[in-house]
C-alpha cells in the first residue's frame, strides 16, 4: 500500500476536521485532533499558538481535578458538571488548534507548505465543492 494511499484511508478517519474555504470550489481541511496531540507542530508555526493550547489544556486539567476533589469535600453531584465542562473545554482547544493552524495557513506561505507537506492539511474534494469556472466544467467532462 502505498503513502498516498494510506493518508486517503487515514483520512477518512480523522475525528475533529477543521475547514478553510479558498475560493468557491477550494475548501482545505486541517486534522485538528493531529495538531492538538503533536504541538510541536503548533509550536513551529509560532510558539504562542502552542503556548495558548498548552494553557487552555492546563486549564482543563484544573477542572476535572476541581470536580474530583469537590465529590469529597462538597457534594457528590459536584463532580458531574466541572467534568462536563472539563471535556467540552477539551474539544473546544482541539478545535481552537486547528483553527490557528488554519489562520497560520492563510497568513504564510510557509505556514501553509509545510502543514501540506506535513499531510495534516489537504484539498478536499467531493460533491459538495462544484467548479465555478463553467467552461473548466463543461471541459473536464
Amino acid at each position: 500500500m502505498s503513502a498516498q494511499a494510506r493518508l486517503a484511508v487515514d483520512r477518512d478517519d480523522v475525528g475533529t476536521t477543521v475547514r478553510i474555504a479558498a475560493t468557491p470550489d477550494q475548501t482545505w481541511a486541517l486534522d485538528a485532533d493531529y495538531l492538538h496531540a503533536r504541538q510541536d507542530m503548533l509550536r513551529k508555526l509560532g510558539s504562542h499558538y502552542a503556548n495558548r493550547i498548552w494553557l487552555l489544556d492546563i486549564a482543563s486539567d484544573v477542572m476535572l481535578l476541581a470536580g474530583v476533589i469537590c465529590t469529597f469535600f462538597v457534594a457528590w453531584w459536584t463532580c458531574i458538571p466541572l467534568v462536563g465542562l472539563a471535556c467540552l473545554q477539551r474539544i473546544s482547544n482541539r478545535r481552537m488548534a486547528g483553527e490557528l493552524a488554519g489562520r497560520a495557513a492563510q497568513e504564510s506561505t510557509d505556514a501553509f507548505l509545510y502543514l501540506y507537506n506535513s499531510g495534516v492539511l489537504w484539498l478536499e474534494q467531493g460533491p459538495t465543492c462544484p467548479p465555478s469556472d463553467r467552461l473548466r466544467h463543461l471541459l473536464s467532462r
